[in-house]
């Protein structure tokens, strides 16, 4: 078990920073198979194990039996406790899911250029290099999601798909209307009210004086070209509307983990959610279904950083060299800036004033710090709120 740190005024500052494990379990994963190797303890010596394994359900769970075979029999002495199995996998795309659900126990889920430093490069070796970062304990336990949280995400990815579908459209026929001297999209959206009527009129034939249309109208090809497109628009607007739903239904019928050991009913989360300045369905939707909890963080410095909103300064010789900004999950880290900068637009209670004072401070610049610097703000007010279980306050 490790101690607390002990400073002695001889050797300096004593602390311990990882305990060696009874045992260590590497897993190199591909998509049609997996490699595993298991290093156990004989004595003073590690010994190797190693074997590969189809990507089949039973397959998997072979490799399971395998590995706690291994350690059970191989192992002196012997292991008492393998249960939960813990061991270090490769993300790799979604492959490494299916063992992650085959495996379960208490996975270190890592990214390969981490995991994987070394020139040479092979299935076994990577398997080998992650059984021992395993055993050393480098890597800490993986937040693994539980198969409702894995639906909520597919429904919003869904989602995600089919909005940037729609803003794909509405670009493209932006686009193809400035190719004929219309310059409508420069004043409103093409996807509005007024200026659609205006294109398809045009589509139709009909001409309509106005500052921001061309007298030639558009060839007859094109017409039906746009007009396809606009059908194509709402389709996708239509589908992200139903899976917007669909998400909302889903979160709120969940009962979420909140701090202390507590659950609270989706309904009342969102009700709690919704009183934090800038933040509306959406935005809660996306930070459940990313954050899931908040007890996978111990501090509100950690989840801005997991959000992408927390500086990082590169230090050398005691000096500030650098200062960079981790990218995080790029999610949630959009939903914020979206937000903060809507804040900031209409700077009308107290959160958006303190980001457009910053904003008029810095020409430079300012409105892309004031954007990041709300969006922390929002970040750290939505974790309190999602820890405590109760409405926002300043």
């Amino acid at each position: 078990m490790l101690t607390e740190s002990i400073i002695d005024s001889e050797w300096g500052n004593r602390e311990p920073i990882q305990a060696l494990k009874d045992y260590g379990v590497g897993i190199d994963t591909h998509s049609k198979f997996i490699a595993v190797c298991v290093l156990v303890k004989e004595g003073y010596n590690v010994i190797k194990y190693e074997r590969d394994f189809p990507t089949s359900w039973k397959a998997l769970k072979e490799a399971r039996n395998w590995v706690v075979d291994v350690i059970r029999t191989k192992s002196v002495p012997t292991v008492l406790n393998i249960e939960p199995l813990h061991y270090s996998i490769e993300s790799t795309g979604t492959y490494h899911l299916p063992v992650l659900k085959a495996f379960g126990g208490t996975p270190s889920v890592v990214n390969p250029l981490l995991a994987s430093p070394s020139r040479r490069k092979t299935d076994k070796l990577d398997a080998k290099l992650l059984a021992y970062q395993n055993m050393t304990g480098l890597w800490p336990e993986s937040f693994v999601i539980s198969d409702k949280i894995q639906e909520l995400r597919i429904i919003m990815r869904q989602r995600q798909f089919h909005q940037q579908m729609a803003t794909s459209i509405a670009n493209r026929i932006n686009n193809y209307i400035l190719r004929f001297g219309h310059t409508l999209g420069s004043i409103d959206s093409v996807t509005s009210i007024k200026s659609r009527a205006l294109i398809e009129d045009m589509c139709d034939g009909h001409f309509i004086p106005s500052d921001y249309i061309c007298p030639d109208g558009f060839p007859d090809e094109v017409k039906s070209v746009i007009k396809s497109m606009y059908a194509d628009y709402d389709t996708h607007k239509e589908k992200a509307h139903e899976y917007t739903k669909q998400a909302l239904k889903l979160a709120k019928a969940i009962n979420w983990e909140i701090g202390k050991g507590r659950t609270i009913s989706g309904k009342k989360l969102f009700a709690h959610f919704l009183t934090i300045p800038g933040i509306g369905e959406i935005t809660t939707l996306i930070w459940l279904s990313q954050i899931v909890t908040p007890t996978r963080f111990k501090t509100a410095k950690q989840v801005a950083a997991y959000c992408g909103c927390d500086p990082s300064l590169k230090v050398s010789a005691g000096k500030v060299t650098a200062q960079t900004r981790r990218k995080g999950n790029q999610e949630i880290h959009y939903a914020l800036v979206k937000c903060a900068s809507a804040l900031i637009q209409k700077h009308n209670e107290p959160l958006g004033q303190w980001g457009y004072g910053i904003y008029r401070r810095n020409l430079k610049g300012g409105w892309k710090k004031a954007c990041s610097a709300v969006a922390r703000r929002l970040a750290v007010a939505m974790f309190y709120v999602h820890k405590l279980g109760v409405d926002f306050s300043y």
